[in-house]
């Protein structure tokens, strides 16, 4: 019987809620007794800790409405300035690669300009006569017979308008090679006599850029090999030789 009561009472509860399940708790005592009063009594108090929590959340609605529309309203502002920031970006990346194809087109134009100065004045310049001849891309006087001392040999080029000559690459090195005597040395245009070790070009008062030694060579043999030559052995190749000596020599055209 008393299980039966308590099951009224609880769908009492449950459709009218708090006001009609049992107002006070002195009621529910004169209905079912002090054992239905026990039973019911944690449910009571469950169910008045809801309705405050119910109530409660009923104030806090509106603050968390406004809570909810304020994170919206950032979040709106957010993306507005992230997309006018990613659109700045694209807006400088394209104005950037503008600037670099202007720099390039520049560029080019002023490599063609240059090509353009250059050709003419290869024009303009004389092509050397007599006594010199082409060899290679080069004007070449290759001495044979005179031998003179290197810094005789200095001065003999410069009085025909042009200095020792000045190798620069392997291509100038086997042109120049195939027009000189066999078992004959040639003064060429290095030396080491501003600083022992450091060949210079005497065309350019800079280090040369090209060296075909022979074998073991330079060795400064009693510190006194400071110029230049072409020495011929099995074939023609650069040693150091005392200043001093006559030797054949070979003139490159300034022009």
């Amino acid at each position: 019987m008393n299980i039966i009561i308590f099951g009224l009472l609880l769908s009492v509860v449950v459709v009218y809620g708090s006001e009609e399940s049992c107002q006070e708790s002195r009621q529910l005592e004169s209905i079912c007794g002090n054992y239905c009063f026990r039973a019911m009594k944690p449910m009571l108090d469950y169910t008045k800790a809801l309705e405050r929590q119910m109530t409660d959340f009923a104030h806090e609605k509106p603050f968390l409405l406004e809570l909810e529309n304020t994170k919206k309203i950032l979040e709106a502002k957010f993306d507005l300035q992230d997309n006018t920031i990613q659109q700045k970006f694209r807006d400088l990346s394209t104005a950037s690669d503008q600037i670099m194809q202007q720099i390039k087109s520049q560029g080019k134009q002023v490599e063609q300009q240059l090509e353009h100065l250059k050709k003419a004045e290869e024009v303009k310049k004389p092509i050397p006569g007599p006594p010199y001849q082409q060899i290679g891309s080069k004007y070449y006087y290759i001495e044979k017979s005179e031998e003179l001392n290197w810094f005789g040999a200095v001065n003999k080029c410069l009085a025909m308008d042009g200095h020792l000559i000045s190798i620069e690459n392997l291509d100038e090195f086997n042109a120049i090679k195939e027009k000189l005597q066999t078992n004959k040395s040639y003064w060429i245009g290095i030396s080491d006599l501003a600083k022992t070790g450091e060949f210079t070009s005497i065309s350019t008062g800079r280090n040369a850029n090209y060296f075909k030694w022979a074998p073991n060579e330079p060795n400064n043999v009693d510190g006194n090999e400071h110029c230049g030559e072409l020495y011929f052995a099995v074939e023609h190749q650069m040693n150091d030789d005392t200043c001093s000596k006559e030797k054949l020599f070979i003139c490159e055209s300034r022009n």
